[in-house]
């Protein structure tokens, strides 16, 4: 930017500090100021407009301590707008573009753009029919996500919502998607466990991180999930698929709030100002499946985070962020306690643009476990009554304790689509009936480290074309010796299974 008397001697308009609380201040004098326009003080302090009162103007500052009562301030005629660049990615980055991680400088051609630009409108919008997998497998068979989907993570402390975001950032970057995670409000501490498991996993070089921490000021936490969006357009133009992680909006909302309440707003519902609503719409509606001026499809996925409190999904923010995303994936507190990773609940888990994206097979495999786990539900609740329990009750309950164990995924295990199709063929065609749950998870091993090693891509080939459940059986069948000697034979050649999955999915 310019100096002080450069804009005053251009603008000519001139305003006097009058009060100053906390990161708010306001000025007098300025009659032609505009909302989101930046000012700067004669200290060289800069500012945005926040709101224009019949006397006065407020602005928001990121650094108020140097600020003096009846300190000029001048107007710039500018909105506030981000440099972005190519040379982004691997890096962590302010609010502002500061580079954060201590490396070099941020060189080459940088390009500004608006931080809170138009959102897409309707005529530009397509179709979402491209998966974006996860590598979770309790998410992409069951609760799938497509490219330019607005999937909300829901999920108590503690439960894994950051380690799945992060799992779908390393998934989506090893299939050449651009990824952008915003820390907002989150402990240095978190940001450099972040930063090191994408590191570990070699995609860093594929991602950004906006990091605003809680030690930041209350405006730039506010700041950051508007400067991620803009860096994800900034590729999406570049006609690259982009996803990005906003990590979380229940504390950006609680940063809102203390700078409302420091602006005497008046609060509402939970003492959130009335226009909380607006501000993340704002936010959520810059993604999406879009068509490009030059034809090409491109997206921006949103996997936006919100915190809950003892599974409570009823609270005002929460119910915000599910109005305007097309599905959530929630974390329970109670699958967590249990053990299961991901604690992915599949009863109030839903993708309401996901599902479109499946081929025939995958949803004859979703309706099948769908129809699993109602079955294994009811022979659990009749097994806490303490009845004798019929055989068939009993091979439920058994094979729900295998299903948990097949969905189940350490934090550094990505599944690549095709493994997945595997592992639940196998199960759901009686090829693993013999095995005990640990000999199937020693089984789940071994096979993702010959897949990864490229022992089975003349099975993954002939997967990929399999139409539906008998299609996959059978291909199973005929390449067990392949996939490994100790997988258990079929109890009926996998026939059994065959009739039991057409009865299921019919």
């Amino acid at each position: 930017m310019k100096a002080f008397d450069q804009y005053l001697k251009e603008i000519g308009e001139v305003g006097y500090v009058q009060s100053i609380i906390s990161s708010i201040f306001y000025v007098s004098g300025l009659p032609t100021a505009r909302l989101n326009e930046l000012v700067i003080s004669e200290n060289g302090l800069i500012g945005i407009v926040k709101a224009v009162l019949p006397e006065l103007v407020e602005v928001m500052v990121f650094e108020g301590q140097s600020l003096g009562h009846n300190m000029r301030v001048v107007r710039t005629n500018e909105f506030f707008q981000m440099p972005v660049s190519d040379q982004f990615l691997g890096r962590v980055v302010d609010p502002f573009g500061v580079p954060q991680d201590n490396l070099e400088p941020v060189r080459g051609i940088k390009i500004d753009r608006p931080i809170d630009p138009h959102a897409p409108g309707v005529n530009e919008r397509i179709r979402i029919s491209r998966p974006l997998e996860t590598g979770v497998m309790a998410v992409d068979m069951q609760v799938p996500i497509g490219r330019g989907q607005r999937e909300l993570i829901l999920g108590d402390q503690k439960t894994g919502k950051t380690i799945f975001a992060l799992q779908a950032v390393v998934n989506a970057a090893r299939s050449g998607v651009t990824c952008v995670y915003v820390s907002v409000g989150k402990k240095k501490s978190d940001l450099k466990f972040v930063q090191s498991f994408l590191t570990n996993a070699g995609v860093m070089k594929k991602v950004v991180i906006v990091a605003a921490t809680s030690a930041d000021p209350a405006p730039m936490v506010y700041l950051a999930p508007f400067s991620g969006l803009s860096i994800a357009e900034y590729f999406r133009d570049k006609d690259q698929d982009v996803l990005v992680v906003l990590d979380d909006l229940t504390t950006h909302a609680k940063f809102y709030r203390e700078i409302s309440l420091l602006s005497r707003r008046p609060p509402g519902r939970q003492s959130y100002p009335g226009d909380i609503f607006h501000l993340h719409a704002r936010l959520t509606e810059r993604a999406g499946n879009i068509r490009n001026k030059n034809g090409k499809e491109v997206s921006i996925t949103l996997l936006p985070v919100a915190e809950t409190v003892e599974g409570d999904l009823a609270g005002y923010i929460q119910t915000n962020l599910m109005a305007m995303t097309d599905g959530h994936v929630f974390m329970d507190i109670a699958e967590a306690k249990r053990g299961r990773h991901p604690a992915v609940s599949f009863t109030l888990s839903v993708s309401r643009v996901g599902n479109q994206t499946r081929t025939p097979l995958e949803r004859d495999i979703a309706a099948r476990i769908t129809y699993q786990l109602a079955e294994s539900r009811k022979a659990e609740e009749l097994g806490r009554f303490g009845v004798e329990l019929t055989p068939q009750t009993q091979r439920a309950i058994k094979l729900y304790e295998k299903l948990e164990v097949i969905l189940n995924q350490e934090t550094t295990e990505i599944y690549p689509k095709g493994l997945q199709i595997i592992f639940l063929g196998l199960f759901l065609g009686d090829f693993w009936e013999n095995l005990t749950p640990k000999q199937i998870r020693d089984e789940k091993a071994r096979l993702f480290t010959d897949f990864g090693a490229g022992k089975f891509d003349s099975v993954r080939m002939l997967v990929s074309k399999s139409r539906n459940l008998k299609e996959l059986f059978g291909v199973i069948e005929a390449n067990l010796k392949l996939i490994g000697p100790k997988v258990a034979q079929p109890v009926q050649s996998g026939k059994a299974g065959i009739a039991t999955s057409k009865l299921a999915v019919n």
